[in-house]
């Protein structure tokens, strides 16, 4: 199982120099081998691969006079960025991501990557130091004891590491590992649930439960206002201006922090209490187009809870179903099936026309999500009764569910 392992650097005075030096060569020659590829893709429609780029990197790069300060870094190293470039291609013509642009030393933050045969194996994570390649030796590290233990036992399931500096001048690194899994989930305690996303709730469950929406930016929004106006004031260039710049990242970053830990708390425990978790497949783009919710929408990250939910269900067994994003979860009434044409977004409750029922909008989303859920599950898999039994009875074992090919479940 591949693990990510993000471990905070300390460098001396002497390797932080190195450092941004090695980050200004990767991006260096990231941007002139993206400039090539268009220019050559505009003259003759050719288009160049690994091979053709690695050519141009090593005979027209490394060995030009006027870029004889690329030889003071490892080559193994500044290639990667050739592999990224080609993997940006890639996710643009494949997976529809923006189209790969040149890089800035403005953006607000910049990486480079170290392949595994650039690692030292020697590292002791033990002792808190580590060597990443000749010129980078016993680099100081903190990280919780829990992933130092994991490190020192799959030392040699290390792939890769990625090196990070923020915008606010930290140093992180980013060990891929592959590992043995230590976390084991209990029995849960539900077969399956179903969840509705929404603004002014972040979360609602099918049993009733509710999650906040904390609206971590919100709150925060005097203060952020306050430090944009002093950094507008500053002058661009000087000592006080980059001091406002990276007291204002401080703040985002914190901000993001907060965020980015309350949505692993809600992801692990939805995860450790139910087997199956039924969710909406949101477009997220087209609900961004709602420029009286575009803001909201933006500040919940759907998307990024989406991701940490499917990644983690995969890991400890647990199973993700999607429901059509134009299923009326919100608009049938969970008791009787009628569908209440005139529901807006304003009606937080509504009554059923044909059973009386009084129903809070979200929770009744949230229920008719997960019946959603059970009958795409019986159509995929013969379950015992035309149902989804409980655990203790059920002919299905934890995660076994997600081995089979279920269509809608992730």
């Amino acid at each position: 199982m591949l693990k990510a392992i993000k471990i905070r650097l300390y460098p001396n005075e002497t390797q932080k120099v190195y450092i941004n030096k090695l980050l200004g060569s990767y991006r260096f020659v990231y941007n002139n081998c993206l400039a090539l590829k268009k220019d050559k893709y505009i003259e003759d429609k050719s288009n160049l691969g690994l091979k053709e780029l690695g050519n141009y990197f090593h005979q027209e790069l490394t060995k030009n006079p006027d870029y004889i300060w690329l030889q003071e870094h490892n080559t193994k190293v500044l290639k990667q960025s050739v592999i990224n470039l080609l993997d940006s291609y890639k996710r643009f013509f494949v997976n529809g991501n923006g189209f790969p642009m040149f890089k800035s030393k403005h953006d607000n933050q910049h990486s480079c990557r170290f392949p595994l045969e650039a690692i030292s194996k020697r590292n002791d994570y033990s002792k808190y130091k580590l060597t990443l390649t000749s010129d980078l030796k016993n680099i100081k590290f903190s990280c919780s004891d829990k992933y130092v233990n994991y490190l020192t036992k799959h030392k040699e399931g290390i792939k890769s590491a990625t090196l990070i500096k923020t915008k606010t001048g930290k140093y992180f690194l980013s060990i891929l590992v592959d590992g043995d899994l230590e976390k084991i989930l209990n029995k849960p305690i539900n077969d399956i649930i179903g969840i509705d996303l929404g603004i002014k709730t972040f979360i609602v469950d099918s049993k009733g439960n509710e999650y906040e929406n904390i609206k971590i930016k919100r709150n925060n929004e005097k203060k952020l206002a306050k430090l944009h106006n002093e950094l507008s004031r500053k002058e661009k260039g000087g000592k006080n201006r980059d001091k406002s710049r990276i007291k204002l990242a401080k703040l985002y970053e914190k901000l993001n922090n907060k965020k980015q830990e309350y949505l692993h708390k809600i992801s692990n425990q939805l995860l450790n209490e139910n087997q199956v978790i039924v969710m909406e497949d949101l477009n997220i783009k087209g609900m961004m187009k709602n420029h009286n919710l575009s803001k909201s929408i933006q500040e919940l990250s759907l998307y990024d809870f989406k991701s940490k939910l499917i990644y983690k269900a995969d890991w400890y067994g647990r199973d993700i179903v999607e429901v059509d994003r134009y299923f009326a979860s919100s608009k049938l009434c969970n008791c009787c099936g009628y569908k209440n044409t005139e529901l807006n977004l304003n009606d937080r409750e509504w009554v059923c026309n044909s059973c009386s029922s009084t129903h809070n909008r979200d929770l009744n989303a949230a229920i008719n999500i997960e019946k959603e859920g059970r009958r795409i599950l019986n159509d995929k898999i013969p379950i015992r009764c035309g149902k989804l039994t409980p655990l203790e009875t059920s002919d299905y074992t934890v995660g076994e569910l997600g081995n089979r090919n279920l269509g809608n479940i992730v």
